[in-house]
Formats: structure tokens, C-alpha cells, sequence
């Protein structure tokens, strides 16, 4: 494979998956066992809802053309990919051209919308992410009308334990983080015990991916394991006490004495 060929085909290979995922991303909008997804109808109805627009009709409705953009974006990708194997170099151009006419459209949306409801970090994300798509295509073109050369890998002896060895690494980071989630991976799911840390106060430490279920459990568990504690307020711990911790929620529950269950 010549040198044309290898970074097309890279070009069109990247933003196929990256489309496909952010489909599927919006198919499975929660969290599962090696996978995280992003709840978008939250998301909408939260942007929504700080224009005063609170019927969940606008965020249904606003979700549901992203999607359809979205899906109709990887539709073009995966056409231009599957021509691209046919070797249809003319028919590759045209749908890649469609497909990030389609992506631009969709990345000038979201910026419009970063800046309605505003969001400036999505916007400087997302103007990145235009500019990259504009990158992408110039050197698409460009690639096609350079110069051939022929990539030939010869066998020689670093390059076979360089790729041996990437090969066992690789592996063996796989089996150990599948392994770390397999042992880890419940506590998603559980309540969180938490330490009396002065009188009255307790403190729970939420682990990486908890939600609102995860919550919802501890402070009913926190309730059933002492009916005789009533719960003032609940305050969640300012980032200066968690800056060890940066993907994780420390929550302080103050309690007083339930003075009905003593009577």
C-alpha cells in the first residue's frame, strides 16, 4: 500500500468510528461494564431549561435532529470507507466531501448552541473540532493529487520485536484493566458506607461513575442502618478537600438525634 493510501485511508477510518461511537453513544445513553455513555436528554433538557424552555418536548426534539444528523453523518463516512476498499477513488471523494459537509454543518450547530446557552468550553471544543474536519478534507485532496510512494516494511529484526513487544504490552494492559474493572465494576452500582468523621457528620466517598441511583442507595441505606438519626442537610465538599481526588464526590450528611424514635 502506498503512502496516499495509508493516510486516506486513516483520514476516513478515524472519523467512521468517531461518528459510529457518538451514534452509539446516543443508543446506549448509560452506564454499562466497559462502557460509559453520556445522557444527552439531561444534558438538553438542563440547556433548555436555563432559557425557561422546561417542557421536555424542546429537548426530545432538539435530541432527535442531532441524532439524525449524527446518524446520517456516519452513514456517509461508512459509504466512503466501503467505496474506498472497492477501490472507487472518484465515488470515495464525493461521499467524504458529503460526509464532512455534514460534519461542519453539525459542528457549526453545536457551536451556535454553546453559545446560547453558554456553554464557552463546548465552543472552544467544538471550534477545534471544525477546523479539524477543514484539515482533514485539504489533506484528503491533497494526499490524492501528491505523489505515489510505496511503503515496503522490511523484515528485519528490530521491527519484529518492536511489534512483538507493542503486541505484548498491549495485551497485558488489556488483561489487567479488564480484570481491575471486573473487581471494581460493582461498586457502581452499591451504596457507599459512609465514616462518622465528627459527631453527627458523616462522610461518603463516591467512587469514579457514580449517578444518582448510586446516591439515592446510600443516603436510603445510610437511613435503614440508623433510624435513630435524622438528616439535616446533606453538602457536598468544595474541590479544595478533593483535589486528591479528582474524579470522585465527597458528600457530608449532618445528622441530629431523632427525637420521635427515642420518645
Amino acid at each position: 500500500m502506498n503512502e496516499k493510501k495509508i493516510i486516506r485511508f486513516s483520514i476516513l477510518f478515524f472519523w467512521t468510528f468517531f461518528w459510529g461511537l457518538s451514534v452509539l453513544d446516543k443508543i446506549i445513553p448509560d452506564v454499562h461494564h466497559l462502557w460509559v455513555g453520556k445522557d444527552f436528554f439531561a444534558l438538553f433538557v438542563k440547556f433548555f431549561g436555563s432559557l425557561g424552555l422546561k417542557e421536555p418536548i424542546f429537548a426530545t426534539s432538539a435530541l432527535a435532529f442531532v441524532s439524525s444528523l449524527e446518524g446520517l453523518n456516519f452513514v456517509f463516512y461508512l459509504l466512503a470507507i466501503f467505496n474506498f476498499f472497492k477501490g472507487r477513488e472518484t465515488e470515495t471523494e464525493k461521499l467524504f466531501f458529503r460526509a464532512i459537509f455534514t460534519s461542519i454543518t453539525l459542528f457549526s450547530l453545536f457551536s451556535i448552541a454553546d453559545q446560547v446557552f453558554g456553554d464557552r468550553f463546548q465552543l472552544l471544543e467544538h471550534g477545534l473540532f471544525w477546523l479539524i474536519l477543514i484539515a482533514s478534507w485539504v489533506l484528503f485532496k491533497y494526499i490524492s493529487k501528491s505523489e505515489t510512494k510505496e511503503l515496503v516494511f522490511n523484515s528485519r529484526k528490530g521491527l519484529k520485536i518492536a511489534i512483538t513487544a507493542g503486541v505484548l504490552i498491549t495485551l497485558l494492559t488489556s488483561i489487567s484493566i479488564v480484570d481491575f474493572s471486573n473487581k471494581t465494576f460493582y461498586k457502581v452500582n452499591s451504596p457507599v458506607i459512609g465514616d462518622e468523621v465528627i459527631e453527627g457528620v458523616y462522610k461518603f466517598d463516591f467512587p469514579f461513575l457514580s449517578d444518582k441511583v448510586v446516591w439515592e442507595k446510600t443516603i436510603n441505606t445510610f437511613k435503614t442502618n440508623h433510624p435513630e438519626l435524622k438528616i439535616n442537610y446533606i453538602y457536598t465538599g468544595p474541590s479544595e478537600l478533593n483535589s486528591k481526588k479528582k474524579t470522585h464526590l465527597l458528600l457530608y450528611v449532618f445528622t441530629e438525634v431523632n427525637k420521635d424514635f427515642i420518645d
